[in-house]
């Protein structure tokens, strides 16, 4: 079959479980040549194709399916034609509280369709899906919430549970417990008795059938199932179907299912990949001693500093494989912590460290700087402290949350080289620090002698004396211009704002000086903008990063 003929997924009602079986392994060797070729949410794609085939096969167009992010909505996305939408995210990390109101509104509307909400074993640990199972609970509404467990520990379902499991994923048990409780109902005490019953079941499924947290939240369990059998998930959906309130279907799949490098990966490698070769599983982009991506930098530096300096705590919100400090938790497990929990819930339990003299690194990925802020502003920054951050930019930093923040240093290094003394320093900084970073690979060198950090002192080079042209870019984007400055011999000053807090008001102050100044920055356009209007200073300045850097070579050649 032609995946990218498909328009919506309503040709899977006549398809048997033979013909299913064979467009999911289509559509696995497409999800494995296509992430080969462009990158992409390799292994939780592959883990959940049946449980997308299958829930597009039970459900109508009528129905709402939610899937929580690009980690495991491709095929869902393959089978409603939009196959040319794979990078594109959907849903977000918020799928479930999605799901309760649209299934809310369904109610008010007085309407009957399904609400489905999928999501993956990495998210279920977070704050975030705590608070949404535990308004779920709450509101009681016909939701099915599917859970694609595929988490890389085989722990076995055992014996008992098997058989248990079994029986609890059918018509009949399902019937008969909601007909005894028809029963039982009417009679005198009836409520009362259902609730003892109730009790006794929970006790016992508590110690027989690990349900986790669904349990705890009182809502209802189907499995849990193998996630990669066609007919297991086909029942287990049309059970949920009977359901008049939350229910959850838990299916255990195999991360990386279909292609044997990732279903071997134990460190999350294959989680989120770059283009590779599929005949070997060898990442094209491939770290070696001089050349490393900017998470696994601060990984390196960190676990240096760290054997000299026992304050020195690693705090990751979940996966650190995937904060580039993998190596922190093998050497120093007593002093890592996953908390699998939010960034405000992971910050504060940092800053109730410092309070003790602990030094903590907390990683971060951009998106998380929202859920994070309320304890950044109220908590983080009103320690006279240091407390280490790093933010791992991929282009969806919100600045204006950023830049409203006080008595924080918040630091963007250019090279390998400014990145670790920035570490290094910030170690004995008397505020917390913001490092600012993006995932890319970059040259790296490593520090023998570390050095002082002038912080809010943005470092200049070229002819300064000549107050002709001036050029202000930070990150590896300062890096970029340098070379190319250097290269082609041009007669231009450049400044590297290294810091975004403190400002270097003493620079500042003398852009009036230069004939032209030029930013290649968007944080330092905001930067730029609010300080020279505040500071009712006239310079000639013009802001170029949508216009590209050849822009400005072509201008000053």
């Amino acid at each position: 079959m032609d995946l990218r003929q498909i328009n919506n997924p309503q040709f899977l009602k006549d398809l048997d479980y033979v013909s299913i079986r064979s467009l999911c392994n289509e559509i696995r060797e497409f999800i494995i040549s296509y992430c080969a070729e462009n990158g992409g949410y390799l292994s939780g794609n592959l883990s959940s194709v049946e449980i997308s085939v299958i829930l597009n096969k039970e459900f109508n167009e009528s129905d709402c399916l939610l899937f929580d992010g690009n980690d495991i909505n491709y095929t869902n996305k393959i089978l409603n034609g939009k196959i040319d939408e794979l990078q594109v995210n959907s849903n977000g990390a918020y799928s479930l509280g999605n799901a309760l109101g649209l299934a809310v509104s369904r109610d008010l509307n007085h309407k009957n369709n399904y609400i489905v909400c999928v999501i993956n074993s990495t998210d279920l640990a977070s704050g975030r899906y705590i608070e949404a199972l535990n308004l779920a609970s709450q509101l009681k509404r016909k939701l099915i919430i599917v859970f694609n467990d595929d988490t890389p520990i085989d722990k076995g379902i055992g014996i008992v549970n098997k058989v248990v499991s079994s029986l609890r994923n059918t018509y009949s048990y399902n019937n008969l417990k909601e007909n005894v409780k028809d029963m039982i109902r009417p009679a005198s005490h009836g409520e009362e008795i259902i609730e003892n019953i109730h009790n006794v079941k929970s006790s016992i499924r508590k110690n027989i059938i690990d349900e986790g947290v669904f349990g705890d939240f009182d809502i209802d369990y189907i499995g849990p199932i193998d996630g990669h059998n066609l007919k297991d998930l086909s029942k287990a959906f049309n059970i949920a179907k009977e359901k008049d309130y939350p229910v959850v279907v838990h299916c255990i799949t195999t991360g990386g299912k279909g292609y044997k490098y990732a279903e071997a990966c134990t460190n999350g490698a294959y989680y989120k990949v770059g283009k590779f070769n599929i005949e070997n599983g060898e990442f094209y982009l491939k770290e070696n001693e001089s050349f490393r991506f900017m998470k696994n930098i601060v990984g390196l530096t960190l676990e240096r500093l760290m054997g000299d300096d026992d304050r020195l705590l690693c705090i990751t919100t979940r996966n650190f494989n995937d904060y580039g400090v993998a190596n922190i938790f093998a050497k120093y497990p007593s002093r890592s912590f996953e908390t699998l929990s939010s960034g405000d819930n992971t910050l504060s339990f940092a800053a109730g460290l410092c309070l003790d003299d602990k030094i903590p690194f907390v990683p971060l990925k951009d998106f998380e700087l929202l859920s994070s802020y309320r304890v950044l502003k109220n908590q983080v920054c009103k320690l006279n402290k240091p407390l280490l951050i790093g933010l791992i930019d991929n282009g969806n930093i919100n600045y204006d949350l950023l830049f409203s923040l006080s008595n924080i240093n918040i630091l963007k290094p250019e090279d390998s080289l400014e990145l670790q003394n920035i570490i290094y320093n910030s170690i004995d900084f008397d505020k917390p620090s913001i490092i600012v970073y993006p995932e890319k690979c970059i040259e790296y060198t490593k520090i023998d002698d570390f050095s002082e950090f002038n912080v809010g002192k943005w470092p200049k080079n070229g002819n300064n004396d000549n107050r002709g042209t001036l050029l202000i870019s930070s990150g590896t984007n300062m890096k970029e211009i340098s070379n190319i400055v250097l290269r082609n011999e041009l007669d231009i000053n450049l400044i590297e704002m290294n810091s975004y807090l403190p400002l270097d008001e003493e620079l500042l102050v003398s852009l009036s000086d230069y004939n032209k100044v030029y930013v290649y920055d968007d944080a330092a356009e905001m930067i730029l903008v609010r300080y020279l209007y505040e500071k009712n200073l006239n310079v000639d300045i013009e802001f170029i990063e949508e216009k590209g850097i050849d822009y400005l070579f072509e201008k000053i050649k």
